[in-house]
């Protein structure tokens, strides 16, 4: 995703992702300009016909006159019938190239569009937990949105000026075969009004990278506005918040504003000066130079329509110009994403046998230290619980246990075998993960137990069985669309305690045999815990069950409790050993029961 700041670099950022499909589009370009040429240049033979008059073609014709003295060659004769009939081949076969160009340029754009998205896609599934919580979430969103149909943008708009400078460039080269002074005489002014605009392309640049980052604002606070939604209403913190963001919607305009006046300035002095240009030269050329009238008027036509193709380029330009930012945006966020890539390994996981042990494990954000030289071992279908204050460690240890976050020393290992050489995508078919914010899908409920699985007879069965198993039947067939009913956005629709057994009915479909329970009761009242807990207590034994308590009288029935303390393992025991021999322990649970 790398590239250069400049027409050629643009061409070779475009090239890597469209291959061949750009010079063949570019060789359409050359053909359809080509034959559009050659068929003005048919005009002036025409308008000797229609006229009755007879003059040498490399008069009228400058250097073209090979194009007339090839089909004369040809035993043609130049009549008004033979031109006309050459005109409609002519404008035919253009018309031909120039749908087989359009088709072609739509699907290379849309080829180029599909690879963009899917890199996107797919560095944002190879990047790591730890790399994805140092990009923020309006960036990330902004860029996957906003910012990947700019780049559409950009692709469009360049597509259009190279095939513009093609055109430009071969009707420049005909007038210039036509009548070569007055070419070069037009050439020289046209270039010198083009210096108007490079001024202004600078200035639309830099306003377009000041845009990109202000829409990355903007969404970052769009995004944190709607997660925090109920906090800031119920606080009234939303009219202050929603100040933040239109002094962002107040920034963006005032540049979208800026480059209005650019466009209509350069939109306003185009014609003036080209038309300028014209005039000064055609009086130079007839009052200065025995030039033929005819051939001047033939390079005018050529000089007019490639003076018209150098306006639509500068526009395209200027529209490339505004929108350009997003290659910096989304190729700088691909690379970055590259450089925080997850760790492959090879080997598949299918399933263990004795345990998952955590040996002399480290972990630390820089130099604070998270977990310090803690062992544990989880056995097979056994229920582990994780306790301690807030910051003691748990979800670390959960992340790292899940294959999220990697030690800084130690290791993690598998039935003796370490789980950094184990493949983390096959380990985590493995796993399930119960948060204490449910997470639910804006769809029925049938796609969020069984995430979009095919509807089958099989599949149905299944759905059921899971069902029963985490005691939403009664529920689900109580509802009037039964498994089909829609849960809203973020589940909405239904209380905490249903979005939680759903939760926890999609881990059971997907056939874990890990389950990671990261207080999944701790935001339910007691009566919908204690069904959530007799859910959980049904697993006993069928499944490995990680448990991250606050509540203590949810482990009760857990094999083997570890307590935490500032990053490390204080005690570890069943539930009545512990509050025998940890004191510690003992006090967080009558602190509970009172």
């Amino acid at each position: 995703m790398k590239f250069e700041n400049s027409f050629i670099g643009y061409f070779k950022f475009y090239y890597r992702l469209t291959g061949k499909r750009l010079l063949i589009n570019l060789a359409l370009s050359i053909t359809v300009s080509l034959l559009d040429g050659i068929s003005l240049a048919m005009f002036m033979p025409l308008l000797q016909s229609a006229g009755g008059t007879v003059a040498k073609s490399n008069e009228t014709l400058g250097s073209l006159h090979y194009i007339t003295d090839f089909l004369e060659s040809l035993g043609l004769t130049l009549n008004i019938t033979t031109v006309l009939s050459i005109l409609v081949v002519l404008f035919i076969l253009k018309g031909s190239f120039k749908f087989l160009q359009l088709t072609f340029q739509v699907q290379t754009r849309h080829l180029f569009m599909k690879k963009i998205r899917y890199l996107l896609i797919d560095s944002l599934q190879d990047l790591s937990y730890k790399g994805f919580l140092k990009l923020d979430a309006g960036r990330i969103h902004n860029t996957l949105t906003g910012e990947v149909s700019k780049l559409f943008q950009s692709m469009s708009y360049y597509f259009n000026a190279a095939q513009n400078t093609v055109m430009l460039s071969t009707y420049i080269l005909l007038a210039f075969l036509a009548n070569f002074q007055f070419a070069i005489l037009v050439a020289l002014g046209a270039g010198l009004s083009n210096l108007v605009y490079r001024k202004i392309y600078k200035a639309c640049k830099k306003i377009a990278f000041e845009l990109s980052l202000k829409g990355n604002s903007f969404n970052s606070f769009l995004v944190q506005a709607i997660h925090n939604y109920k906090y800031l209403k119920s606080t009234n913190y939303l009219h202050t918040f929603s100040k933040k963001i239109k002094a962002v919607i107040n920034d963006t305009e005032h540049l979208n504003r800026k480059i209005g006046v650019y466009n209509a300035i350069t939109a306003s002095v185009k014609e003036p000066l080209i038309i300028i240009v014209v005039a000064a030269v055609i009086l130079i050329q007839l009052r200065f130079s025995s030039g033929n009238l005819t051939s001047i008027l033939l390079s005018l036509l050529l000089f007019y329509r490639s003076l018209n193709f150098l306006m639509v380029l500068q526009n395209d330009w200027q529209q490339f110009i505004q929108v350009s930012a997003s290659i910096t945006t989304v190729s700088s966020i691909v690379n970055e994403m590259d450089t925080m890539k997850e760790v492959k390994a090879s080997t598949p996981f299918q399933t263990f046998t004795n345990h998952i042990r955590i040996k002399n494990l480290v972990f630390a954000y820089g130099s604070q230290v998270v977990l310090n030289n803690i062992d544990v071992e989880i056995p097979k279908n056994k229920t582990i619980a994780l306790v301690g204050e807030s910051g003691s460690g748990k979800t670390t240890l959960a992340n790292i246990v899940s294959g999220l976050i990697q030690p800084t020393t130690g290791e993690v290992l598998i039935d003796n075998y370490p789980l950094k050489n184990i493949s983390l995508n096959s380990y985590r078919d493995q796993m399930g993960y119960i948060s204490q914010e449910p997470v639910i899908f804006n769809d029925n409920i049938f796609n969020n137990i069984t995430f979009w699985a095919e509807p089958t007879a099989k599949n149905i069965q299944k759905f059921w069985n899971i069902v029963e198993l985490a005691s939403l039947t009664t529920f689900i067939t109580g509802l009037p669309q039964k498994e089909l009913t829609p849960l809203g956005d973020n589940g909405m629709l239904v209380s905490g305690g249903q979005k939680q057994r759903i939760s926890i009915a999609r881990e059971l479909y997907k056939d874990a045999q890990i389950l990671i329970l990261d207080e999944a009761t701790s935001a339910l009242d007691s009566e919908t815990e204690r069904v959530i807990q007799d859910n959980i207590d049904k697993l006993h034994g069928k499944f490995t069950i990680l448990i991250i308590a606050h509540r203590l009288s949810t482990i009760k029935n857990a094999d083997i409790i570890y307590l935490l303390d500032k990053g490390k393992v204080l005690a570890h025991g069943d539930f009545d050993s512990m509050l025998s021999e940890s004191q510690r322990f003992k006090r967080m649970v009558s602190l509970q029961e009172m």
